[in-house]
């Protein structure tokens, strides 16, 4: 059976830019959807966000520019590739339906290995996983290695605060709104694929400027006195709260839990005790969390039946704080590491849960609060 995606680029005609890795796919795959319309051409924008691809078909033509974000579990399905692949970085995840990591990153690679002969394949020269995919492209294809450090040859990089390649400065490194050196990852990968595809670096810079992120990855949801609301419930893999933590400065309240994905979370634990004041845990994963961050040294671990809950607890801990003269925001950051499937259908059902829940505390203080 083909499936919705290899049908797609069997048909497309137009030119494809797949996106993927471990996490970064959703923001990458917008970023890039977002430069490429400051061209003229017309962008679209699917694969595990947007409309179903092939629903679009019977509009698109040659000109168009086509952004297709591609999970793992599409990834086997395809027997041709896009014109364009972009790796964002290749970690371990899913282990419940790969078995090992070496699986997954076999089935990871599958993009790499289908790019067009006279396509281009980007690559995070700072992940040993995926800059080895190289090897895979065939000889005639561009590959492009970005990296947060100075550009490694015919690539994209960082230098005195720039973001560059090797014939110019794109834009200041600071310009970018979206929080953590994971983004700049992100900027850096979409700012390779585009230039590949011959959009000027002023336009990139205007976009990048404008550009807010994904629901439910770092989402910026409201201020409550001195309390910034952090949503990032798609963070459910260790690595990316990880990312998530090191974004914000102390005073920091973690909201996490639910329904563990079978993944090592000693690191994550260390990096818990290091950045976090406290830590209240939900869900099925909450009391096996609750031990791991005590373990690690974290000295406030607290476990709620609920995410209302939750937010009314680490808002509570969030302002003793405040009141201690600890620096303004404090920041209460939802970034569950476990899957939402034991208390929610998905991610963005536990996403706008959360939100609701800041919603209502918000209302309940009008005068003190912000959005």
């Amino acid at each position: 059976m083909v499936s919705e995606v290899d049908l797609f680029l069997r048909l497309c005609p137009a030119v494809t830019i797949g996106v993927t890795g471990t996490k970064g796919k959703t923001t990458t795959s917008a970023l890039i959807a977002a430069i490429l319309e400051r061209s003229d051409r017309p962008v679209v924008l699917g694969g595990n966000i947007g409309s179903p691809l092939v629903e679009r078909l019977p509009g698109l033509r040659p000109q168009h520019r086509v952004v297709i974000e591609l999970s793992e579990l599409q990834l086997p399905t395809l027997s041709r590739g896009t014109d364009v692949a972009v790796y964002t970085h290749v970690t371990s995840d899913h282990l419940d339906r790969h078995g090992s990591v070496e699986r997954y990153r076999a089935v990871k690679q599958r993009l790499a290995g289908l790019v067009d002969d006279h396509g281009a394949l980007v690559l995070n020269a700072e992940d040993a996983v995926s800059s080895g995919y190289g090897r895979l492209a065939p000889a005639s294809t561009t590959v492009i290695r970005y990296r947060r450090s100075p550009p490694p040859a015919g690539g994209v990089g960082v230098r005195d605060g720039w973001i560059v390649d090797e014939q110019q400065r794109i834009m200041p490194v600071d310009e970018s709104p979206l929080p953590g050196a994971h983004n700049v990852s992100n900027v850096l990968a979409a700012i390779a694929a585009s230039s590949y595809l011959g959009v000027p670096a002023d336009a990139i810079r205007a976009a990048v400027a404008a550009f807010r992120g994904v629901e439910h990855r770092l989402e910026y949801v409201a201020e409550i006195d001195g309390v910034r609301f952090i949503n990032d419930s798609m963070g459910t893999q260790p690595d990316a709260v990880i990312a998530a933590l090191r974004s914000y400065p102390a005073p920091l309240i973690l909201i996490a839990g639910g329904r563990a994905k079978e993944l090592a979370i000693d690191q994550l634990a260390t990096v818990v005790a290091q950045r976090a004041a406290a830590a209240i845990l939900m869900g099925e994963s909450g009391p096996q969390l609750e031990r791991s961050f005590r373990a690690a040294g974290l000295a406030r671990a607290e476990l709620a039946g609920s995410l209302e809950a939750a937010v009314e607890r680490a808002h509570a801990l969030s302002e003793r704080l405040l009141r201690q003269g600890a620096p303004r925001p404090a920041t209460v950051l939802l970034s569950p590491a476990a899957a939402s499937f034991d208390m929610f259908t998905d991610y963005a059902a536990r996403g706008d849960e959360f939100k609701r829940a800041v919603a209502s505390l918000a209302a309940r203080t009008p005068e003190r609060s912000k959005a």
